[in-house]
């Protein structure tokens, strides 16, 4: 009897574990995803200078309140990728997402060398 007590009590607490281990919000995008995406397309639309083929930047960007991008800083070494960044991006409204006004997110960024913006 003790033993099928405690197995009973250890079934229960593995279907505890597993319900606190599930994502509720599945069907929804993550805020940094959303915004992402977003800065990619933007950046796409743009004709790509060869002069910032293969250069790497890291974006910081956060929204304001009308739902305008603002790049708050961008560390590469090739300035015309900087330039190429801040004005494809800066002051671009973004569509509504589940992303938070005034979170700053971090983007990478690698220009490929031979197509697009990775």
């Amino acid at each position: 009897m003790k033993k099928s007590v405690f197995i009973l009590m250890a079934a229960m607490l593995l279907n505890v574990v597993q319900v606190f281990a599930t994502d509720p919000q599945k069907g929804e995008a993550k805020p940094a995803k959303a915004v992402t995406t977003q800065v990619f397309q933007m950046l796409s639309d743009n004709i790509i200078p060869d002069e910032i083929r293969g250069a790497t930047a890291e974006v910081r960007v956060a929204l304001d309140n009308g739902d305008y991008l603002r790049v708050l800083s961008v560390k590469t070494e090739n300035e015309a990728l900087e330039t190429y960044i801040r004005n494809s991006i800066d002051f671009q409204k973004v569509t509504k997402g589940t992303f938070e006004q005034g979170v700053i997110y971090r983007i990478p960024l690698e220009v490929s060398k031979k197509g697009s913006i990775l």
